[in-house]
């Protein structure tokens, strides 16, 4: 048992002993480094290159010490060749892009495994600096760049222990902290002043909805955002005057035209549409709408999170201010905005709201017989009726009001969970379940209509959103939501079945309906804490600092680099951009000059020494003899004649302690106390 210890405590002696080198310690970091850029990147990456990274530091770590062995050059490259095979098989259901950083990663666990030489080291360090430009392009918030730059910053002292191998750890940290310091003014003047080019290249089009609303919708699929917190834009108005009523908060998106029976899409007759128009030349009507130059305009900012599609969410109707925009939007017919390229990142759009305007029929006939058109695959009973209200109504307005008033007075009710309705969901939502989502009484609504003879299409966005300050709205997934513009007296009106149901959804948003209905949007553990006051306000300081990095750090695109400009130099012209250009080149140099121009060294003394050339000045002064290079016991016979002799005694004795600390054969240190005590003699004698 005690050889057993014994055994155990010098294992353990070694491993602190092989830590304690600057190399070990610089791996040792590089692998927390390495660690933290894969937990970072937990959705990009499949979960068995998860835990080949987490397996790869494991074994890097342990075999710091002498207690195991590295695996052998062989063994990493059959684990090379097995996720090669890997990557090549799954590579195609994940995409190009997540592929590759798949592989970064895959490489990156293999050769930490075996860091031996500086070119092994210089290797991972840039990869994982790949790596984490592959994190960014995912997450762009104020905390994936604290939590980036933390993990850049183990990067550096990592490469600074590892070529400082004599250097203390702590003077290496201190050298990699100056250096972070010194590339601040220089970042902030590059960010202020290099010109905001366009991306070099697209991400892919997400496919998925975990991105947010989807360009087709069957009964259910809104619900399952409820349960997500995310963010999907911010709204910023000019004053607290401008902000829309809760109840007037709809967020217009897409319009859905074509139902097969389940699902409702954008109809492929209005995409053909849409083109035509496009390539005749015909202007939109929202373009329309910003030349007549509508006097009561509201305009408004939107900081969209990234959804990897061209739509946007904007207040019906508005147009956009292409002039202001860093990617152009388009205006389609049915008074939706489209941006010509995905928004693959935090992006600004400057929107004007025109509330007092009509959505008429852009594309004339054509919208009122697309969207008359009435599926027979199934719901016989939903078309039944809306056949009978047709013959018992003559006015189309009182056949959209016979709809809203069955949905107030039948006994219907708002949920979210309710049965699943595979076979005739309309029908079976109407006749039996009774029980629904907004997407669930938005689309039996737009079905009923149809058969009952009136234009009616599904639209889907998002409707309410909570107030961070008095005039900035934050809009969350859990708002999405969809309503139906029927087509009365020549103009789209909105209607919204859900407010028949649950008038609160409107007013007071979606957690405050589902509480008076007994439901809630979350039910995890941690729930309660959520609701506390405490958390509440740390929320609301998280929310404010990441909008504020939104809207002053990502929102500052070309734009809003030519506003400020502007402000600071008027008019633009290419002569003042040159001289902004070269003076900031300019005034980068000067600072990169001060940072690394040879100095003059100053000359350092100790503190005995600094006493002693005091009492020097002094005597000098007194005496009107200076020292020069003299020796101070030769300088001292030179003056001791000309000095009192209190003054004298004191000038010998400082000399002499001076003489003992600095060139006795022991050194002796903590004498000041004693010097300035002559010193102090020396000056009231000589006064």
């Amino acid at each position: 048992m005690n050889s057993v210890l014994l055994s155990r405590a010098s294992q353990f002696t070694i491993f602190r002993s092989v830590l304690g080198q600057p190399n070990s310690v610089a791996v040792l970091i590089l692998c927390a480094a390495f660690s933290l850029i894969l937990f970072t990147l937990t959705a990009p990456l499949m979960i068995w290159v998860l835990m080949l990274g987490g397996c790869a530091v494991i074994v890097r770590i342990a075999g710091l010490s002498t207690l195991d062995n590295l695996p052998t050059l062989r063994t990493v490259n059959l684990l090379a060749v097995l996720a090669v095979f890997a990557l090549s098989w799954f590579g195609l259901s994940i995409g190009l892009l997540d592929s590759m950083i798949n592989l970064l990663t895959v490489a990156c666990a293999l050769k930490i495994m075996l860091v031996e030489k500086k070119r092994d080291f210089h290797l991972l360090i840039c990869t994982c600096l790949f790596l984490i430009g592959c994190g960014f392009i995912s997450s762009l918030s104020v905390f994936a760049w604290v939590g980036y730059t933390g993990i850049l910053t183990l990067l550096l002292i990592a490469t600074a222990l590892y070529h400082g191998a004599k250097i203390p750890i702590a003077n290496s940290v201190k050298f990699v902290a100056i250096l972070i310091g010194q590339a601040v003014p220089i970042a902030l003047l590059l960010f202020l002043l290099l010109p905001q080019l366009p991306p070099l290249w697209q991400m892919p089009t997400s496919k998925s909805t975990e991105t947010g609303l989807s360009d087709t919708v069957t009964p259910g699929d809104i619900a399952s955002l409820a349960s997500s917190s995310d963010l999907a834009f911010s709204a910023t108005f000019k004053s607290t005057d401008e902000v829309p009523e809760a109840q007037n908060r709809y967020w217009r998106a897409m319009t859905l035209e074509h139902f097969d029976g389940k699902t409702w899409s954008i109809s492929e007759k209005r995409t053909q549409a849409e083109q035509q128009l496009a390539f005749m030349g015909k202007a939109a009507p929202l373009s329309e709408l910003a030349e007549k130059g509508t006097p009561a305009v509201t305009n408004y900012e939107l900081i969209v999170e990234p959804t990897q599609q061209t739509w946007l969410f904007a207040l019906a109707p508005s147009f956009p201010n292409n002039r202001e925009n860093s990617i152009f939007v388009r205006s389609l017919f049915d008074y939706t905005l489209r941006a010509n390229t995905p928004i693959s990142s935090k992006k600004a759009f400057y929107l004007s709201y025109v509330p007092n305007a009509q959505i008429n029929n852009g594309i004339g006939n054509f919208e009122t017989q697309l969207n008359l058109q009435v599926s027979t695959n199934g719901n016989a009973e939903a078309r039944a009726w809306g056949q009978s209200l047709a013959k018992q109504y003559a006015n189309p307005d009182e056949r959209v009001q016979a709809v809203m008033r069955e949905f107030r007075q039948g006994g219907f009710r708002y949920t979210l969970s309710p049965n699943a309705m595979p076979v005739d969901p309309i029908d079976s939502f109407l006749f039996e379940q009774r029980a629904g989502f907004c997407a669930h009484y938005a689309g039996a609504m737009v079905y009923v209509l149809r058969a009952a003879g009136v234009p009616a299409r599904m639209v889907t966005g998002y409707q309410g959103g909570s107030e961070l300050s008095e005039n900035v709205l934050q809009v969350r997934q859990y708002d999405a939501h969809a309503w139906v513009e029927a087509f009365l007296d020549g103009v789209w009106v909105r209607f919204d079945p859900t407010s028949m149901v649950a008038p609160s959804r409107l007013t007071f948003g979606l957690e405050r309906a589902l509480e008076e209905l007994g439901e809630s949007r979350q039910t995890t553990i941690l729930r309660e804490i959520g609701n506390s006051a405490l958390f509440a306000t740390l929320q609301g300081w998280l929310q404010q600092l990441d909008y504020s990095w939104s809207k002053w750090v990502l929102g500052f695109d070309n734009a809003a680099q030519t506003n400020m400009l502007e402000e600071l130099l008027g008019t633009l012209t290419p002569q003042k951009m040159r001289i902004v250009f070269l003076s900031a080149i300019g005034l980068i140099g000067l600072i990169l000059a001060m940072y690394f121009l040879p100095k003059k060294e100053k000359a350092r003394f100790s503190p005995s020494h600094r006493i002693l050339l005091k009492a020097v000045t002094h005597v000098e002064t007194q005496t009107g003899i200076k020292r020069e290079n003299k020796a101070l016991s030769t300088y001292f016979q030179e003056v001791s004649s000309l000095l009192p002799p209190h003054a004298a005694k004191a000038f010998e004795q400082l000399c002499k302690q001076f003489e003992h600390e600095t060139y006795g054969q022991q050194q002796t240190l903590g004498n000041t106390g004693v010097m300035k005590c002559q010193l102090k003699t020396l000056k009231q004698a000589l006064k």
